[in-house]
């Protein structure tokens, strides 16, 4: 693929247009916080979404804001990487591919965000697809990604400080009335958020 932008051209605008913004689940709760109401996360940059499942980053366009999402299958990643510039605050892709191919969408994500953007994997701990959750830990405990939280599908990291970021979220919770809390582990001086929700 030579140019992310050539794929789905959308506005915030265009894409707001008679579009639910309201979240059904508690998974698309967590993922809607993240888009919309965390201070602590990068504040403005496009929304970049690849692969068949989506967290509907397309409801939280802000003015001069722009939703892509290529083809997953027919994405070039070091061409994505080579070719475009830190201008995302939000990276949501799902785990699917070899461990190496894992490794080279996560770095990608790394060049592609902003300071203190978002990068949320879908899938990260399938069973029928091991080399998901080798890759994410890996690059974990490599220490380049930082983990905000878990949940059993879906895994947020970022590239910075996140203990902000997991403070804002758990101040959010406490005055939630979902119901659901955070459980807190510590892996490698890593804090981990985590989240028994589907």
């Amino acid at each position: 693929m030579g140019n992310i932008d050539a794929t789905i051209p959308s506005t915030c605008e265009e894409i707001l247009t008679n579009s639910e913004a309201i979240p059904s689940t508690r998974e698309e709760t967590l993922a809607a916080w993240f888009l919309g109401q965390a201070n602590t996360c990068c504040p403005e940059g496009d929304l970049l979404e690849l692969g068949p499942e989506t967290v509907g980053a397309s409801r939280f366009c802000r003015d001069g804001e722009n939703y892509l999402s290529p083809d997953l299958e027919v994405t070039d990643w070091k061409t994505l990487r080579n070719q475009s510039t830190k201008r995302f605050r939000f990276v949501h892709f799902t785990a699917t591919g070899t461990y190496s191919e894992l490794l080279t969408r996560i770095d990608t994500a790394r060049f592609l965000l902003r300071v203190n953007g978002i990068v949320a994997i879908t899938g990260y701990r399938a069973g029928n697809n091991p080399a998901a959750a080798a890759a994410v830990w890996h690059s974990v405990l490599a220490g380049t990604l930082r983990p905000i939280c878990t949940t059993r599908h879906r895994f947020y990291g970022m590239w910075g400080d996140a203990a902000p970021v997991q403070n804002e979220l758990l101040v959010w919770l406490a005055s939630h009335v979902s119901g659901y809390a955070a459980e807190v582990h510590s892996i490698a001086k890593h804090r981990i958020l985590h989240f028994n929700i589907t």
